[in-house]
């Protein structure tokens, strides 16, 4: 809550004791260093990673400061918010300290925060990915390690597909906690039920309440939890920023990623596939199979490993399913902003980058021929006359 210009001390005593309380959050959301900081409710992931990566003056100069980059997204607005959040959580101790230095604080678990400037952000490795893949405001920030962000991002979209919906709802919560369903409760009014039913039922003074005050624990930590606000599932929102990070990796450290195979192509095929049977596929406000047709293209591009390694996965086939889809709408009218157009120009690139390969060549020589021509002819055309073949 010090709203003063001098927070270097404060900085310095967090970077010492952040992770050395007896805390570890419940929340499998959140990273190890978020489950075990005191300030993982408190701040974004970013903020938590400056302080234990980068020392206190860093983190010093960031809260203080405005940023809006890849790396740090934190400004006033953000601070005034956990200021006013934190000062809501402790109103009643308040008052009590200052008429005695020695009253007792009677612990109890602070709400996450919850920012609204990074709801559509995807925090991996160092970076909000929505940032990253920003090329008109970012479109050269610097990767110290593109071979670890790659590894990440690839944990980060294992576990995006994998989410399941939480195991309680909100209401579910508020119920075990006697509040009324279907109305957002106050933090205050949350609070002030859980104090009471986890004195009622706490098995030092009820022996026979042990279930009832573990079920009331778990409601009240789950209503703490970024969980309570996550999504159902996974995000399709979350899995274009994962795909179109990768895009940026491999287009703009070739290099770096040349010698590795690529380890994602079996989730990018099933990924393709997928979208490509999806009825809404052209209605759909994620460009999800854009952006695994770019990724395919790119991975391809970067390597003969992944040329042969997609070919192996039977993903030409799965790729020509996906052209020979979006083909069948183009038209006169089309944009080269829709989803169709996009796809057919990913997916002729990729080709005519596999088709330099031997084995990869010998596989569309087999394919069977799209609606509007044999493959030979995807694989053949510039991406120039592919696009004016699509007007």
């Amino acid at each position: 809550m010090y709203t003063g210009s001098n927070v270097l001390p404060i900085a310095r005593f967090l970077q010492l004791t952040h992770t050395k309380q007896a805390l570890k959050a419940s929340d499998t959301l959140l990273s190890e260093i978020m489950q075990k900081s005191v300030l993982g409710q408190l701040l974004p992931e970013a903020m938590v990673n400056y302080l234990e990566n980068h020392g206190s003056e860093k983190f010093a100069q960031i809260f203080l400061g405005e940023f809006d980059t890849p790396e740090a997204i934190w400004n006033s607005e953000m601070r005034r918010m956990l200021i006013e959040k934190v000062a809501a959580h402790i109103a009643e101790f308040s008052p009590r300290l200052r008429s005695n230095t020695r009253a007792l604080y009677q612990y109890c678990a602070i709400p996450a925060v919850r920012y609204p400037q990074l709801d559509e952000e995807l925090f991996c490795n160092i970076f909000y990915l929505r940032h990253l893949c920003d090329a008109t405001r970012f479109p050269d920030w610097p990767i110290s390690e593109p071979v670890k962000l790659l590894k990440d991002v690839l944990e980060a979209w294992k576990k995006e597909v994998e989410k399941k919906p939480p195991a309680m709802s909100v209401d579910d919560a508020y119920e075990v906690l006697g509040l009324r369903r279907g109305v957002q409760n106050e933090e205050a009014t949350v609070r002030k039920a859980y104090y009471r039913l986890a004195q009622q039922f706490h098995p030092d003074k009820n022996p026979e309440g042990r279930d009832r005050f573990e079920a009331v624990n778990r409601a009240y930590e789950f209503l703490c939890s970024r969980s309570s606000w996550a999504s159902q599932g996974p995000n399709p929102d979350n899995i274009v920023l994962i795909l179109r990070t990768q895009s940026i990796l491999f287009h703009r450290y070739s290099e770096e990623l040349h010698p590795y195979k690529y380890a994602g192509y079996p989730q990018l095929i099933k990924t393709i596939q997928l979208e490509t049977a999806d009825d809404q596929l052209f209605s759909k406000s994620a460009p999800l199979l854009a952006a695994a047709s770019e990724l395919a293209y790119h991975t391809v591009h970067c390597s003969a490993l992944n040329a042969e390694e997609l070919r192996r996965e039977r993903g030409l086939d799965v790729l020509l399913d996906a052209y020979s889809r979006c083909v069948s709408v183009l038209s006169m009218s089309s944009k080269a902003s829709d989803v169709s157009v996009q796809v057919c120009t990913h997916i002729t690139r990729c080709f005519g980058v596999a088709a330099q390969f031997q084995g990869c060549r010998d596989k569309m020589v087999e394919m069977p021929q799209t609606g509007e021509g044999c493959v030979s002819n995807l694989v053949f055309q510039t991406l120039d006359s592919a696009v004016c073949s699509c007007h």
